[in-house]
């Protein structure tokens, strides 16, 4: 079957020729699509390129039965694919916080008891921490007596058993990893410091759009 002119229609225009396309065809339905001049164009047949226009089907009373997207292209799909994750993440972020929220509130009932559990915690690393300088400043000290002891056998030419050696070489080895375990608990301390700081400032804004809901009912 030969293919059918497309019609271009403007304005008011739009009506007659709509009818005038549907009397003309055999079937009564009708490809209705707009180009990229703005032009509406009407056709028993799809547009020439049907990856390009958006089209609707009309029925033989002028209705759409269907419309048919172009199809997208690459950037445009890789653009809906980002906005697609960015919403994806925006929504675990909001249950995230609501979790959050509901923990907080559930463990806490006032900024006393938060602040309690703050210096609670703070406590015990503190006292790890200075459980920790002890062993070093004793590991420090027995490193110093074994270096005299080696110096004083070398200034007076006589052996150094290797024994000595490798206490001082355990004990540096020592003195490296409980220095590390202490960079690690000042580490803690302050993520700790600036988790219970952070949530105070939740807890706080929570209570106050709990109080400002129960003002609300009142009214």
């Amino acid at each position: 079957m030969p293919r059918s002119p497309s019609i271009a229609i403007t304005g008011l225009a739009l009506g007659w020729f709509t009818i005038a396309a549907l009397d003309g065809t055999a079937s009564g339905q009708v490809y209705r699509w707009v180009d990229e001049s703005g032009q509406t164009h009407m056709s028993d047949s799809p547009p020439p390129n049907t990856t390009r226009y958006d089209r609707e089907v009309l029925d033989h009373r002028g209705l759409v039965i269907r419309r048919l997207e172009r199809a997208r292209t690459p950037e445009e799909l890789a653009a809906e694919q980002a906005e697609r994750e960015r919403l994806e993440a925006l929504e675990q972020e909001r249950a995230a916080q609501e979790r959050t929220d509901r923990i907080l509130l559930q463990s806490f009932g006032s900024e006393r008891e938060l602040l309690h559990a703050r210096d609670d915690r703070l406590a015990l690393i503190d006292a790890n921490m200075n459980i920790t300088r002890d062993k070093l400043a004793s590991l420090r000290a027995q490193l110093e007596q074994i270096r005299r002891r080696i110096a004083d056998l070398e200034a007076s030419d006589r052996p150094v058993q290797d024994g000595l050696r490798e206490q001082a070489k355990s004990l540096k080895r020592q003195i490296l990893a409980q220095e590390a375990y202490l960079e690690d608990r000042e580490q803690e301390r302050d993520a700790v410091l600036g988790q219970f700081t952070q949530y105070l400032e939740r807890f706080r804004e929570l209570r106050r759009q709990q109080l400002e809901q129960r003002q609300s009912l009142r009214q």
